[in-house]
């Protein structure tokens, strides 16, 4: 999961200006910025479900090793693009390859002692934070040194290994005799189940519109961090380094949160990242200078990524093992679609507004999110 965060985050960041090098004139970068993001989260959101169902009836191993293998490919079509139509191709490939974090986690959930969920999944976040936090810095550093072609050529590398080291070191946990229930159940019955359960379907929606908020921020970044140096100085490498120290800042709490969530209780530990994480949101979009907006990245970074690990705990707790797989796979296609929602809601209000607009909206959807777990579960009486 390290690996593949890395590999993911060493490029991804830097679309917008990929896009410039690709010929892509300044004034339609915003619009192909969200097209190029989108493309990738439509598709595997579409598919996250699919690839849920295939995960609980022929191996969630398999899947996983699938995935590598073919995000690894992915990240070799991007690196040989000519235009932006070509990026958007490999990008739709990509999403169509997606599925491995889904698939890392129900084994992982599988795996952990029920009064350790909360702290293992949080370890588990935190190995994608810490691969969040090198990737933008070596990607910003191998772009500026070696171009960024051959960072998605890196990448590429990086998933191979991922796929060679499932096969190898993972051990999968066997099912426990439902496999025949599992395998006659089709997608339609499994969304109607997932629709029907008013806990998972807050949890989804949960993780939609927090994933839409991290999207929204995520392709302005690197824009931003230009328009505050003045578009002087090494921009790609300055920017990896303030992404990297909201990841660094993950990193350090995730973990944390997850065993606060574990004691305390995983809806409360929702509410209190989530508000924070709003608040810092929106002081983000105030600072005009490099130092004061490096500064707030670092403190959303402290609470934003927080909240994952009690959502994850929290779909567990409401999940049978049987269904594991399916239920982190839709958890996959919500987090595909805030992916998807998350860039064009960015495009239209930098267009129609500014950037530092775009973190404003964002912490302010954050913020409500908190206020929303925290009134529910608040009057139901649970944690």
């Amino acid at each position: 999961m390290f690996l593949v965060s890395s590999g993911y985050t060493m490029v991804i960041p830097f679309l917008p200006l990929y896009l410039g090098e690709l010929g892509v004139p300044d004034n339609e970068i915003s619009l192909w910025t969200g097209l190029v993001f989108s493309s990738c989260f439509l598709v595997a959101g579409i598919m996250g479900p699919v690839w849920g169902k295939l995960a609980d009836s022929g191996g969630k191993k398999k899947m996983a090793v699938r995935a590598a293998v073919l995000l690894g490919f992915s990240y070799l079509f991007c690196g040989l693009c000519q235009n932006q139509y070509h990026l958007m191709a490999a990008r739709a490939f990509q999403g169509f390859a997606n599925g491995f974090v889904a698939a890392s986690m129900a084994i992982i959930a599988d795996s952990a002692e029920t009064e350790k969920l909360g702290g293992t999944l949080g370890m588990a976040q935190t190995s994608l934070v810490v691969g969040g936090i090198l990737g933008p810095l070596m990607g910003g550093a191998l772009s500026h040194a070696f171009g960024m072609r051959n960072t998605f050529f890196l990448s590429a590398l990086f998933l191979w290994i991922v796929a060679a080291a499932v096969i190898f070191l993972v051990k999968e946990k066997n099912g426990t005799g439902k496999r025949e229930k599992r395998e006659t159940t089709s997608i339609r019955q499994d969304l109607s189940y997932t629709a029907h359960n008013s806990s998972l379907r807050e949890l989804l929606l949960l993780t939609f519109f927090l994933q839409s908020t991290l999207l929204m921020i995520q392709p302005v970044t690197s824009l931003y961090v230009g328009e505050l140096m003045h578009h002087e100085g090494n921009i790609e490498l300055t920017a990896g380094f303030i992404m990297s120290s909201g990841g660094l800042a993950g990193a350090l709490t995730t973990t944390l949160w997850g065993k606060f969530g574990q004691s305390r209780g995983y809806y409360f530990a929702m509410t209190i990242t989530l508000v924070l994480a709003g608040a810092f949101t929106i002081i983000q979009s105030i600072p005009d200078s490099i130092l004061g907006f490096g500064i707030c990245q670092f403190l959303v970074g402290c609470f934003i990524i927080g909240a994952n690990p009690s959502i994850n705990a929290a779909l567990v707790e409401h999940t049978p093992a049987d269904f594991r797989g399916r239920i982190f796979g839709l958890s996959n296609t919500a987090q595909q679609f805030g992916n998807m929602c998350g860039p064009l809601l960015s495009s239209a209000i930098s267009m129609a507004f500014g950037i530092w607009e775009v973190y404003l909206a964002a912490g302010l959807i954050q913020l409500l999110l908190g206020l929303k777990v925290c009134l529910t579960h608040r009057k139901n009486g649970s944690r």
